[in-house]
């Protein structure tokens, strides 16, 4: 019990506002015990309901901000009677402000990108991704073509100085090798490529080199082209291999011989340089491929979801933002008269610090939404509900307090509406 005296003194010490009498005392007993345990609030409920209430004057509110900052403006003096709601005290915003004019910015453009999504490719989008797979396909041709004047190149000008009638199907060079073997093996390479590179030249001449309406498929004749050029790239492999065993002679001195070699070693770099010109020309003919091909199906259902998810969480900092910028107003509850203005501006004041002290004023209404004094719990600095759910359970709900009844009644200025079923402590009259 001294435990809980002492929480509920600590408690009394912070800002809040006081509610008087035993209903007061019970509602931070209450309070006190659901702030230091994990136990879920029980009691009695009752609903809100519109009935007439009288307030009762000379209570005293003590204010504070629920955020660090610097005062910007007073709108209100000691002995100035002010009314419900009305600006006290204003907090420099200026940060606030340009963090909310991000946040509105960030929140437009995570829209933009779902209202884009939703509407699929623009035809004049599809019509650009169109033009840029022609175009990658064109110079895929053209590479395609430029890799046969290389191979012809490495064959016919480089490597066939060293064979005697190449282009026939019994070729033999032009010199004696020390490893017989490797020689057939050469032979035999050169022999094979006549054929092939005749084949090219044919399908170069009738290929439709990436216009509209081609029947021809540019990846595969590109990866047709890879083939040849591997096999060419074999053959000059091994007469490289050939000339690095011979000695020079007399038949083959060593200018005549090393020239062979440069010659050879000039194709082969030529035919690597082909081939990978044509490994990047394929990578773009796929890329422009793709980005039309996802242009033309549309956005995914994920990627749809992952969109409202960015929307929803800009909207939700958005939201936290608004909410600060609210708290940077400290704003009278209740009509009554300033008692103590403890703030200046330039000052810098801290959350719970009391800034504004309200005496409040007597009056009535006709029709408000009431509850039960003792339902309401002060939570730093705001005023909180527990409303009944759909499975019966409390939620912890804001609300906006108006007059204080004399009969154990406070009026709920917004937060919940009539017939909304509140949870309470104590005896309402």
């Amino acid at each position: 019990m001294r435990e809980l005296s002492k929480s509920v003194l600590a408690f009394l010490a912070k800002p809040k506002i006081a509610l008087g009498g035993a209903a007061l005392i019970a509602l931070v007993m209450v309070g006190v015990a659901w702030k230091t345990s994990a136990v879920t609030p029980s009691g009695a409920y009752t609903r809100a309901a519109l009935a007439p209430i009288t307030a009762v004057g000379g209570a005293n509110i003590d204010l504070s901000f629920q955020i660090p900052g610097q005062v910007a403006a007073l709108s209100s003096s000691i002995g100035e009677t002010v009314v419900a709601h009305a600006p006290l005290v204003e907090l420099d915003q200026s940060m606030l402000r340009a963090t909310r004019a991000g946040a509105v910015a960030n929140t437009e453009a995570a829209q933009a990108r779902l209202d884009a999504l939703l509407a699929g490719t623009r035809p004049e989008q599809l019509a650009i991704d169109e033009t840029n797979v022609r175009q990658a396909e064109a110079a895929l041709y053209d590479t395609i073509r430029n890799a046969y004047i290389t191979a012809d190149d490495a064959i016919h000008n480089k490597a066939d100085q060293l064979f005697i009638n190449p282009r026939t199907a019994w070729p033999t060079l032009a010199f004696t090798p020390s490893d017989q073997a490797l020689q057939n093996v050469v032979l035999s390479e050169r022999s094979d490529l006549e054929s092939m590179m005749n084949d090219w030249s044919l399908q170069l001449k009738t290929a439709n080199r990436g216009q509209s309406g081609a029947a021809s498929d540019p990846l595969a004749e590109a990866a047709l082209a890879e083939q040849r050029l591997t096999r060419i790239s074999t053959l000059l492999n091994d007469i490289s291999t050939l000339l690095a065993e011979t000695s020079a002679s007399s038949v083959m001195p060593t200018a005549v011989l090393q020239g062979y070699q440069a010659n050879i070693t000039a194709a082969r770099l030529a035919v690597s340089g082909s081939v990978s010109a044509l490994t990047n020309g394929m990578t773009l003919v796929q890329g422009a491929q793709g980005i039309l091909a996802l242009a033309k199906a549309g956005p995914t259902d994920n990627d749809i979801a992952a969109a409202r998810a960015a929307v929803d969480a800009a909207a939700a900092a958005l939201r936290g933002i608004e909410v600060t910028l609210r708290e940077s107003t400290l704003s009278a509850p209740v009509a009554g008269t300033v008692t103590a203005l403890n703030a200046h501006p330039g000052q810098t004041v801290a959350p719970g610090q009391i800034i504004v002290s309200i005496e409040t004023a007597g009056g009535s209404k006709a029709s408000a939404l009431i509850v039960p004094t003792s339902s309401i719990i002060q939570d730093a600095g705001q005023s909180f509900v527990y409303v009944q759910n759909g499975q019966g359970a409390p939620i912890k709900t804001l609300v906006t307090t108006g007059l204080a009844g004399a009969n154990g009644m406070t009026e709920i200025v917004s937060g919940i509406s009539a017939g909304t079923a509140v949870l309470t402590f104590g005896t309402a009259k």
